[in-house]
């Protein structure tokens, strides 16, 4: 018997089971063959949070009994779950897949194709619709509406799912965070008792423990990740989205219990790269999400709360590429059912049903006008080429280092699809702008350099992420400054720079033409063998400052081998360390450290040299009393409550992923009962009350009094507010008060918290804390309103790292009009003795979002250096 014929002879018996099998939404007739959420899951949609392995369970069970369904793993995250992507269409689509695929590539990068090579794709390519859940692990309700969903296009056989089965391929992403999301399932389960969710908002079910859901393992926030790629789930993700070449994007959140329904388009500012298309397709989804809603009298808002600015959201990052990203947000059910302001009660089950209805509404305006929004993507594509070639700003150089820090940068920016090629030789170039100047001259560019033409199809998304200073609408900034004046909030979202050239600290110029010549097409450096590895008579030596070498020197602590710093300049024969170097005494260690470094320059990639003698042909003899041992530092990274989950995730990353440098994570309340078990406390950003409550009194002397007797305390950020306060007595360090108005009118001072900008610093080179960093210039990340002032009685090497002067202070983003004045000549790195230990204070995180990886010397040679200096 054919399919068909059985599915109509089940309909006419079972008329009942084959109707509104999903509660989110009225519909039907249903395939029988492909199984109910409720069948697999064993209670019905919204009931309850679903766990990743049922989550997991159906989706292979629905790809098992449907054509319509593929199922792909694009990531496993740490925690070892698996990231998937459905990939849902037409069972003629699905025969057709490949040559989609293909079509979607060529549409992606038009050059050298035909208008009717590209005509004929048009015609017959269908909407390419990504919808990604559950960014944030504790905005459950995407979970259960990605659910409904699949299910909704497996088995629905009613016109309105055929229809975009045939003119659309959906790509589900039912859970881009899995760890943070089962870490809230988790802690609902243990909280939810036999009798229901009590309602109460401030019940334990809805408050969960820290760290929350919402991050993921390393406790970063996924959806700031999309052009920086430090988790496995984005790498997965992106490499999956830039193979498909979606044209609509869609990241479905949740907001606090008391709001409606959010939907694009966004509040200002919009990033400046955002292609005018992108607004009218905001408009045209907007009324047809507005359209369903009204249908059942639901709420929503527009135009407030949520910008477009930040490249790295989960839409912006789509956006710039040529889809149309759109951010939507439901009212977060909390627990699964809790009380609202207005005296209602907001159920899971209702929350989903808001999403379930905006993303199938998003789906049948894409494939009823597909041909139009595929016509706008390759559009989009197209003239990412030509406006860049008519605008200002054609390419950046950036030039390589013996750190490699251009090397990654370079990969980073393949990773996110954008061309990188290299000057095949030297070059000149007569309107090279240098970054942080404002005056074009001429520069050679030595062979090798890195050229990033914007003229490519991926030519937004690169100006965004590459350009030295994201424009603000002067519009926007003017409302800003009266809003403040009146005491209203700002709307700065997120950072408002994040120019990668500074962030990687390397040496960057933007031109108006493009330099030349370049190799034929896109490279990494050549990978040359390193030479075998000499047997070392005196010693080893790897200079500071590269990745590599952080983790190279990070091995051989953590393996117990004896490290010496040479701070000063030498050579040895042909190999010469003009800024110093770590050095392994081959007498100091026992017989295998010689197999030992050679183990650890393999995997770490550090250039490491034999020694023959202590006797150098240039410099200081590397027996110098100026010549010191590295202490192989017993550390504690101090998290739970009171501390800023993302500041203790982004340092535990760093020393994980990074450095490479074993950790015990400890609580903060726990803390003075386990010091005698370190040298080195890393205390992540927290607001000062917050560690007196958990430390309270004997624990903050306890903690006092281990650093006079010879502990390392590393605070970061708001922490370092902390160690500043004279009740603490280990620093002589203070925070700075502004007394005065900006706008000279009398009253309390405007609130100056800089909303994320980059700023110069100058840095003292001859402190071990500024090992590996060589120009005494560079740029750092400011963000808050924390600002610090030096005793009177400052002493020599106390404030390692002070902000420029304000005339050369500001290199990207927003500062307050009166911030400069305040910022500049304050320390942003400060250290001092305490008895015998060392406190060492960041007025900044240097690891925020594993973004700045130019500061990571910074950090590691605060933990190595600090018990040693």
């Amino acid at each position: 018997m054919k399919r068909s014929l059985l599915l109509a002879l089940i309909l006419a018996i079972l008329p009942r089971a084959a109707a509104a099998q999903h509660p989110l939404a009225e519909g039907g007739p249903y395939d029988p063959a492909v199984p109910t959420p409720r069948s697999v899951l064993g209670y019905e949609l919204g009931d309850r949070f679903t766990p990743h392995h049922l989550l997991h369970r159906y989706f292979e069970r629905v790809a098992e009994a449907s054509p319509r369904v593929r199922l792909d793993t694009m990531a496993v995250s740490f925690e070892g779950r698996e990231v998937l992507l459905a990939v849902v269409t037409s069972e003629a689509n699905q025969r057709r897949l490949d040559e989609i695929r293909a079509d979607a590539r060529r549409l992606a990068d038009p050059r050298g194709a035909s208008a009717t090579e590209l005509e004929r794709i048009v015609a017959r390519m269908p909407a390419l619709v990504w919808l990604g859940y559950t960014v944030h692990g504790n905005e459950g309700s995407g979970v259960e509406a990605a659910i409904a969903m699949l299910y909704q296009l497996a088995a629905g056989q009613d016109a309105e799912t055929r229809m975009i089965l045939d003119s659309a391929v959906v790509l589900i992403d039912p859970v881009q965070n899995p760890d943070g999301h089962e870490r809230h399932v988790q802690d609902v389960m243990r909280a939810r008792g036999a009798l229901g969710i009590p309602t109460t908002p401030g019940a334990m079910v809805h408050q969960g423990n820290w760290p929350g859901g919402r991050t993921s393992h390393y406790l970063f926030d996924l959806n700031r990740d999309w052009f920086i790629h430090s988790h496995p789930e984005t790498r997965g993700r992106v490499a999956r989205f830039l193979d498909w070449a979606p044209h609509v994007a869609v990241d479905l959140h949740e907001m606090g219990s008391n709001s409606t329904y959010f939907f694009a388009p966004p509040m200002e500012p919009f990033n400046k790269n955002v292609h005018s298309s992108i607004l009218k397709w905001w408009d045209i989804y907007a009324a047809s999400n507005a359209e369903a809603f009204d249908r059942h009298g639901w709420s929503y808002f527009r135009r407030e709360g949520y910008d477009e600015f930040y490249p790295g959201y989960g839409v912006s990052w789509p956006i710039l590429t040529g889809a149309v990203g759109m951010t939507y947000e439901q009212a977060s059910s909390a627990g699964g059912a809790i009380r609202r302001r207005d005296g209602t009660v907001l159920t899971l089950r209702e929350a989903a049903s808001h999403h379930y209805a905006a993303a199938w509404a998003t789906a049948r305006t894409s494939a009823a006008r597909r041909t139009e929004r595929v016509r706008d993507y390759l559009e989009f594509r197209r003239s990412a080429v030509t406006d860049a070639e008519r605008g200002a700003m054609r390419a950046i150089v950036f030039e390589p280092d013996a750190q490699g820090r251009a090397d990654s940068l370079a990969a980073r920016l393949r990773a996110n699809g954008i061309e990188v090629r290299r000057l095949a030789a030297a070059a000149e170039a007569r309107d090279a702008t240098p970054y942080g100047e404002a005056t074009a001259g001429r520069v050679r560019f030595p062979a090798g350099a890195y050229v990033v033409d914007l003229a490519q199809p991926q030519g937004r998304l690169a100006k965004a992420l590459l350009e030295p200073d994201a424009q603000l609408d002067s519009t926007f900034i003017a409302e800003e400054l009266e809003s403040r004046r009146t005491g209203r909030s700002n709307r700065f979202y997120d950072v408002t720079a994040w120019s990668l050239p500074y962030t990687y600290r390397v040496r960057a110029w933007w031109t108006r033409t493009v330099p030349g010549p370049l190799e034929p097409e896109a490279t990494s450096p050549a990978t040359v063998a390193s030479p075998a590895l000499a047997t070392a008579r005196y010693g080893y030596a790897f200079e500071a400052g590269s990745e590599a070498a952080i983790r190279m020197l990070a091995g051989l602590l953590a393996d117990g081998v004896r490290v010496w710093y040479a701070p000063r300049a030498f050579r040895s024969g042909e190999h010469a360390f003009p800024h110093g170097a770590f050095v392994v005494r081959v007498a100091a260690n026992g017989d295998d450290v010689h197999e030992t470094v050679r183990r650890l320059a393999a995997e770490s990639g550090a250039r490491v040299v034999a020694l023959g003698s202590a006797l150098v042909d240039e410099g200081t003899d590397l027996g110098s009393n100026s010549v010191f041992p590295v202490r192989p530092p017993r550390v504690a990274l101090v998290g739970g409550d009171g501390v800023s989950a993302y500041s203790f995730g982004f340092a535990w990353f760093a020393f994980d992923q990074r450095i490479r440098y074993p950790v015990t994570t400890v609580r903060l309340a726990s803390l003075p009962g386990l010091l005698e078990e370190f040298d080195v406390v890393v205390l992540p950003s927290a607001q000062p009350g917050a560690i007196d409550r958990q430390l309270g009194d004997g624990g903050r002397e306890a903690l006092a009094a281990w650093v006079r007797a010879g502990g390392t305390l590393i605070t970061l950020d708001g922490a370092t507010a902390w160690l500043a306060a004279e009740r603490t007595g280990l620093s002589r360090l203070r925070l700075s008060r502004d007394t005065a108005r900006a706008d000279g009118e009398p009253g309390a001072p405007l609130p100056a918290s800089v909303p994320g900008a980059i700023v110069r610093a100058v840095g003292d080179t001859l402190s071990p804390l500024l090992a590996g960093i060589h120009d005494p210039v560079f740029p750092v990340f400011v963000d808050g309103s924390e600002i610090y002032g030096v005793p009177k009685d400052l002493r020599p090497g106390e404030a390692v790292i002070r902000y420029e002067a304000e005339p050369r202070l500001r290199l990207a983003g927003y500062l307050w009009p009166e911030v400069p004045a305040r910022l500049a000549g304050t320390p942003y790195l400060w250290t001092e003795r305490v008895g015998r230990g060392r406190v060492i204070g960041f007025a900044q995180d240097p690891n925020f979002r594993d973004l700045w990886r130019g500061l990571l010397p910074l950090f590691a040679n605060a933990v190595f250096f600090g018990p040693s200096m």
